[in-house]
């Protein structure tokens, strides 16, 4: 009997810090057993391959066996409560950044003792979270409210608690999430020195590019009490481009999906009468896209691609503001012919409901460390199209062909061969189920218990470490 599964879990931070993952994991075929990331990996030999049904059985039973094990050793020594506090300007449920942020603060108050030092919150959750305010005097420019904050907070959060962690550029943090690329990326993005040297010009001249970069500097400088965590492996490369921060000071810990909005968007219910309220037909293939930013989601390039195809029964969905250039693109969609084909939503409240009348989801992005929206449409069953990882860093979870990747967003023809692919109804049903099943395994649970492995590993970083500072910075 092979005991290599049990040599894979000790070697597996991932499975080895916390009973809770493993569990997740539990599942009763061996396909889905191959997509364990921690098992993938620690050893080629459990990706799929011919020999993978016969090994199944004794993967799950050495699994069974070392999740008991991990419980009894979890109940002998329990875990500390911990008093944190979360830095975030905006403690809403919109918007990628700060939904991460509350769902994660608000699995961690279960257990823990959690504070939220923000300027503005909106929070309805039975959860127990302290809340406590910090002066907003304007909200322009917004560097200077970021500085205030950063300043402002330093002067709150006393020595009390026994991890700070922020979400926003403060100088004072325990853990800081990661979630978007570097502001230094602006000059060292450029190839030629000539470039870089007029861009380094445009910085010297601009007090916010400078409050900016002074604040990212202070939470980039290497502190062996300090670790980020990246939401994806495309964030955490950005930083070490711009700064030198060893592996160490990373760890990584995913956006998630609510399971909640994903069994709204499989509502069958609810799927005629939306298409009805929204001028769609029943017989009508919906491509959904939803993004704030036009431009930087590469809807540009969509529309394009969608001018290019066969489109007598296709409906074109676009959920988002567009950043004030909502009539650029109704102007370029008319120009295009799209006109019959494409609705422009603006902003949606509650964009679930758009996947319970979708067929497809594409996000062809130019630049996202690590966008929600892929990962809810295909929890909700929509077939996937977006980006590779190198311009969405959620691309970084597909392994087995659960959306289409496009290599170059720009590129109109690649998109347009994506779109046509998936009006086969039995490739769009197969990439369907395939990326619901991965989307299901990817919870906020699972990422809140990420985040608290790192808060621990702190801890014990500082056991020899000095507190806090009194003085703010």
């Amino acid at each position: 009997r092979p005991r290599l599964p049990l040599q894979v879990i000790a070697r597996s931070p991932a499975l080895n810090k916390t009973n809770f993952r493993a569990q997740s994991y539990l599942v009763q075929d061996d396909e889905a057993i191959s997509r364990i990331p921690a098992f993938k990996d620690s050893c080629s030999l459990l990706t799929p391959n011919p020999a993978l049904p016969m090994l199944g059985p004794f993967i799950l039973r050495e699994l069974t066996t070392s999740v008991k094990a991990m419980s009894n050793s979890t109940a002998q020594s329990p875990q500390k409560k911990l008093k944190i506090a979360v830095l975030i300007r905006d403690f809403v449920s919109t918007g990628g950044a700060e939904k991460y942020a509350l769902e994660v603060t608000r699995r961690l108050a279960l257990d823990h003792d959690l504070h939220v030092f923000a300027q503005h919150w909106s929070f309805d959750g039975k959860e127990k979270i302290t809340f406590h305010r910090i002066p907003r005097f304007f909200i322009k420019p917004s560097f200077l409210n970021q500085l205030l904050f950063s300043y402002f907070t330093h002067r709150s959060v006393d020595r009390s608690f026994d991890i700070i962690h922020t979400y926003e550029r403060v100088s004072h943090f325990d853990v800081f999430t990661v979630q978007s690329s570097c502001f230094r990326s602006l000059i060292t993005r450029q190839r030629s020195l000539w470039r870089r040297v007029l861009a380094w010009i445009s910085v010297s001249m601009s007090p916010r590019k400078m409050a900016y970069l002074w604040l990212e500097k202070k939470q980039f400088t290497y502190d062996k009490g300090r670790l980020l965590i990246a939401v994806s492996e495309n964030i955490k490369k950005n930083v070490q481009d711009n700064y030198s921060l060893p592996d160490d000071s990373f760890r990584l810990a995913y956006t998630a999906v609510d399971i909640d909005i994903a069994i709204k968007g499989r509502d069958n219910n609810r799927h005629k009468e939306l298409r009805s309220r929204f001028g769609i037909a029943e017989d009508d293939l919906v491509i959904l896209f939803v993004g704030t930013e036009f431009k930087r989601k590469g809807l540009d390039a969509l529309l394009k691609a969608a001018a290019s195809i066969p489109r007598s029964n296709i409906k074109l969905v676009v959920a988002g503001g567009g950043g004030g250039k909502l009539k650029k693109y109704t102007k370029l969609a008319e120009e295009l012919g799209l006109g019959d084909n494409i609705i422009f939503l603006g902003l949606v409240p509650d964009v679930e409901k758009l996947y319970a009348i979708s067929d497809i989801y594409i996000l062809p992005t130019l630049s996202d460390p690590c966008p929600l929206s892929p990962l809810e449409a295909m929890a909700s069953g929509l077939a996937t199209i977006m980006s590779c990882s190198r311009y969405a860093g959620t691309a970084e979870l597909i392994a087995n062909g659960e959306a289409l990747i496009l290599e170059n967003p720009k590129d109109t023809r690649e998109i347009a061969s994506a779109l046509l692919r998936l009006m086969e109804k039995s490739y769009r049903d197969e990439l369907s189920e395939k990326g619901r099943r991965l989307a299901e395994t990817l919870t906020w649970e699972r990422t809140a218990e990420d985040t608290l492995s790192t808060y621990y590993e702190v801890l014990k970083r500082k056991g020899s470490h000095p507190p806090h500072p009194v003085n703010p910075v």
